[in-house]
């Protein structure tokens, strides 16, 4: 039993890595030097094979003889359990720790938070009991003055995310405080509290859209999801190495198909099917005719996947390395097509719908 004057600690700070030996020191230090210091650390290893456990297991005894003040944990996981099931990890180990926080925090291993960030996001939210997530303005870690992020919206007639603000130079002009659909996990203050209700980031995912469709539950939940100006990040969001295997392709594709399936409107699922249907026809023909079939493959294993509620880790064989001599080309729109592919389109695109949208129904019923 907790003592009459015991109080939470503010926050449990979460970092997720995975081979970023560097670039996670780097972040952990940002973390120490934040000027809120109410915090503990929970870091989870996502079973790198770049010497990231060791290199963070130095750091950390280096940190615990200068400060007792933040308590650092290291989790390792022996194998990649994807972004959000890293997240989880730590999350997990933060609610289940005898020190309790009011807020947990995610924080990505390329992401360096400025050091008013938990103060600032923790404030927002005392002050704000309707917001259940609160973010911070994330600019280009290569491009400190350019915005990456400041909220997301979704787009239900064009079935795509939009990150506000992105690109735009920091000149002052911009709102304190973005309200939008879903903020990026990379730096984002979550009440404890909610986590019982709206559950953890989505392990189904395990890589892309987890975030998106966790803000969504949040909202579900009738809270708000905010970025706030004064909390600023800088976040690298490197190369997600599409030139080595199909890796990053299979789960952007797959989640994005499975992310509008759930939430689309109603009225809008056959414009959904047909819309995916034609870009992925666009994506396999450009594939094909840039001798990319391991992508292409990817795609429509993707697809597949999406269509019958496949999650988790792609299937052995699904991810395959891409061809060194392939071209880069890209089909963005019907037009762009070679004369010869135009009649394969409709024949693809209403040779596939009906099945398309009885899935979605099927699903949706689960």
């Amino acid at each position: 039993m907790k003592g009459a004057f015991y109080t939470m600690k503010t926050a449990a700070v979460c970092i997720c890595n995975y081979n970023k030996k560097d670039l996670v020191i780097s972040c952990l230090d940002a973390v120490l030097e934040q000027t809120l210091q109410d915090l503990d650390i929970y870091i989870c290893d996502n079973g790198s094979t770049d010497g990231s456990a060791e290199a963070l297991a130095k750091r950390i005894e280096e940190v615990d003889k200068s400060s007792d003040e933040i308590q650092i944990t290291l989790l390792v996981n022996h194998e990649n359990l994807g972004g959000s099931g890293g997240f989880n990890t730590a999350m997990r180990a933060a609610l289940e720790a005898k020190e309790e926080y009011r807020y947990l925090m995610c924080v990505d291993n390329d992401c360096l938070l400025d050091e008013k960030v938990l103060s600032v996001l923790s404030t927002f939210l005392d002050e704000h009991e309707d917001t259940g997530i609160a973010a911070a303005k994330i600019y280009h870690l290569e491009q400190p003055d350019v915005v990456q992020n400041f909220g997301q919206k979704i787009d239900y007639h064009t079935f795509s995310t939009e990150p506000l603000y992105y690109g735009c130079i920091e000149d002052g002009s911009m709102p304190r405080v973005v309200y939008s659909d879903a903020v990026p996990a990379c730096a984002l203050l979550i009440r404890r509290q909610l986590c019982a209700r709206v559950g953890l980031l989505p392990e189904e995912n395990f890589l892309d859209w987890d975030d998106t469709r966790w803000c969504q539950r949040v909202i579900a939940a009738g809270y708000k999801v905010a970025s706030v100006g004064d909390a600023m990040a800088l976040h690298s969001m490197g190369a997600r190495r599409e030139d080595i295997s199909t890796f990053p392709t299979y789960y952007a594709y797959r989640n994005w198909i499975a992310f509008f399936m759930e939430y689309a409107p109603e009225d809008r699922l056959y414009d959904l099917a047909e819309t995916f249907l034609i870009r992925i026809y666009l994506e396999i023909a450009a594939c094909y005719d840039g001798e990319r079939f391991a992508r292409a493959r990817t795609i429509m294993a993707a697809y597949e996947d999406a269509i019958h509620g496949v999650w988790g880790r792609a299937a052995e064989g699904i991810i395959s390395p891409v061809e060194k001599d392939g071209s880069q080309l890209s089909y963005e729109k019907i037009s762009d097509l070679p004369e010869n592919k135009r009649e394969g389109l409709n024949l693809f695109v209403y040779a596939h719908l009906p099945y398309f949208l009885s899935q979605i129904r099927k699903l949706r019923e689960k």
